[in-house]
């Protein structure tokens, strides 16, 4: 059977730009020491602590789908209807809030029944993020473990009794768009509240500003070209098999 110059032209195009399209897979490392961190980490952004966004032993409520920008990141909150709600609270209103933060942000995860689903917390990061960091803990009861969402990918992060803050940062090769937070094992009725502050963000240190890609091509990336470039020479010499005969 007889392939047509021009299919094989098709085939000859996709074997070419399947070879040249670099393949990367997100790594992703977690820490629990902010020390360790910032080690890891470069070109950090000035930390986020809230201050001044709530009036002294008060509450600054943002119910509008965009949350509250600070620092260039968007903090939004999300309730088990789907609406929007978030604070930036004066934790010294309260010795159960007192974890030495002053202002920070606060989600409330009370739901209307057992069944509803749990609020959660929605960190929209800038362009080209490749590290950041936060404190959390938490209220009734202090000590209880976040879920921490990341490309698809979730971890338990358990917060320390008061008043000790627990640092949770990341770093990853790739860029990372947005980080989901919501508490494990709250109770429909408990009037439990999770609570972020000074969120930090950067580049993972060795990667680059443009979301860590290496100036050098990946060994993975020489393969495919190369094995492209020979479909291609494959391609070309059924081609030439295929060619109608000279008429004599």
């Amino acid at each position: 059977m007889r392939i047509s110059n021009r299919f094989l032209s098709l085939l000859s195009f996709a074997a070419f730009a399947l070879a040249v399209i670099p393949v990367r897979s997100a790594t992703i490392t977690t820490y629990n020491d902010p020390a360790s961190w910032q080690a890891a980490s470069s070109t950090l952004q000035p930390t986020i602590t809230f201050e001044g966004l709530a009036p002294a032993n008060g509450n600054t409520t943002y119910q509008s789908p965009t949350g509250v920008t600070t620092g260039g990141v968007e903090f939004i909150g999300y309730l088990s209807n789907g609406s929007s709600w978030i604070e930036v609270l004066d934790t010294n209103v309260s010795p159960w809030y007192n974890f030495g933060s002053n202002d920070a942000l606060v989600q409330s995860l009370d739901r209307p029944n057992a069944g509803a689903p749990v609020p959660y917390i929605h960190i929209v990061l800038p362009a080209d993020v490749t590290s950041a960091g936060m404190d959390l803990f938490t209220a009734s009861p202090n000590a209880a473990t976040y879920t921490i969402t990341i490309n698809g990918t979730q971890y338990s992060v358990p917060t320390n009794a008061r008043p000790t803050q627990a640092f949770w940062g990341f770093t990853s090769d790739t860029p990372i768009s947005s980080i989901d937070l919501t508490l494990q094992g709250t109770v429909y009725n408990g009037s439990s509240f999770a609570f972020l502050d000074n969120f930090q963000y950067g580049i993972a240190a060795g990667t680059s500003g443009g979301g860590g890609m290496s100036d050098a091509p990946e060994a993975t990336t020489f393969v495919l070209i190369g094995s492209g470039l020979f479909g291609i020479a494959a391609l070309r010499k059924l081609l030439g098999k295929n060619a109608a005969p000279e008429a004599k």
